[in-house]
């Protein structure tokens, strides 16, 4: 009894839009910001990444020319996208096609073996963008984008010949879901997976994530707010 009434909150507490602390985007025509617009094509030597929430889904979004396919062959999955999206999470609930009280419950309460999820986008950045509800981007130089790249690889997990094990795929191969090292838990969710990246990388972000709220509001502090919806 207990549990039904706690998990519900706990669950919609870890996965409501945050309210950021940055400046609300309004760029006209998909809610981003004019100061994000003006910089949105920029052309300078560092590399673009991108954080991103939709619904309880978050992840990081690289453009696929970025990502070095010595580091993370599976990018070969992806060779006609022009971003690929990249999540880890629980591997029972990330792959189920909508969203399940028990796989979500289980996932939460109890230490579930994990899964990292790539999906190629095949559409305009701008029109990815825009069913996001929350957008950052942050700029990383060619060293911390390997260092973050090498580990998202290190989360893959392979067999003796640095093969990654294919548990699923959906939507016409536009989605992988990879075995994945790692047990997914309460403390220990996607959002803490990415902030771990980022602080590895050199980014000033705390490590002991666990919260959507919490990994959006230090986004802001290290990069641009490109689209909140809010």
């Amino acid at each position: 009894m207990n549990n039904v009434v706690i998990f519900p909150v706990i669950f919609f507490f870890l996965n409501t839009s945050p309210k950021l602390q940055g400046e609300k985007s309004i760029w006209e025509c998909c809610g981003f910001s004019e100061d994000a617009a003006k910089q949105f094509f920029q052309d300078d030597s560092l590399n673009t990444i991108y954080l991103i929430k939709q619904r309880w889904h978050t992840a990081i979004v690289f453009y696929t020319e970025d990502l070095d396919s010595t580091i993370i062959p599976e990018v070969k999955y992806f060779s006609d996208a022009e971003l690929i999206d990249i999540g880890w999470g629980d591997e029972a609930f990330y792959q189920y096609p909508d969203f399940d009280w028990d796989l979500a419950y289980q996932a939460l309460f109890y230490p579930t073996p994990s899964t990292l999820r790539m999906e190629g986008i095949y559409i305009s950045m701008i029109e990815y963008f825009s069913i996001s509800e929350i957008v950052v981007e942050l700029k990383i130089n060619n060293e911390q984008l390997i260092i973050l790249l090498n580990y998202i690889n290190e989360t893959i997990r392979r067999n003796n010949e640095g093969q990654s094990e294919i548990l699923s795929t959906q939507y016409l191969k536009r989605i992988y879901f990879l075995r994945a090292n790692g047990d997914y838990h309460l403390f220990n969710t996607c959002n803490t997976w990415l902030a771990k990246g980022l602080n590895k990388a050199g980014f000033k972000i705390k490590d002991d994530i666990v919260l959507t709220e919490q990994l959006f509001n230090e986004a802001t502090e290290i990069g641009t707010v490109i689209k909140s919806d809010q």
